[in-house]
């Protein structure tokens, strides 16, 4: 008796599981574009996954899930999606370090081999203003 309750336990789990990455890969496909940047200046190796990003210029493109609060980078060329890094979103200290429009901030972390990207959408993009997300990649 036990068994059984134990094998339809795992297959309720298995079910919702996979109901759950469904829906997390149909939001994934409907991400909003926010803001590109054309022709970014990457000054380092980007580890992508299994692949390395040599440095070189890319657009980056900074996207939301409609649905939730999670945003993403697409580090793109020639229209390639290459690597996506999720982000983390930021406060604003004051309304008064909110840009007027959309800037990026890269700096590198040397001891950590962090390349981190800081993307302000301000005051003046239509869709999703006044967000500040952090992204982080790794680097050789």
């Amino acid at each position: 008796m036990n068994a059984r309750k134990t094998t339809s336990g795992i297959v309720l789990f298995l079910l919702f599981f996979l109901a759950c990455s469904g829906l997390l890969s149909a939001q994934m496909n409907e991400m909003n574009a926010m803001y590109r940047f054309r022709n970014v200046a990457v000054p380092v190796d980007v580890v992508a996954g299994a692949k390395v990003l040599p440095k070189g210029n890319y657009d980056l493109e900074f996207v939301r899930v409609p649905t939730s609060r999670w945003y993403f980078v697409r580090i793109m060329k020639r229209g390639k999606i290459l690597h996506t890094v999720q982000g983390e979103e930021q406060v604003y200290d004051t309304s008064e370090t909110i840009p007027k429009e959309p800037k990026l901030h890269m700096s590198l972390n040397r001891g950590a081999k962090k390349l981190n990207l800081v993307f302000e959408s301000g005051w003046g993009t239509e869709k999703y203003g006044n967000i500040r997300a952090r992204f982080s990649c790794d680097f050789q």
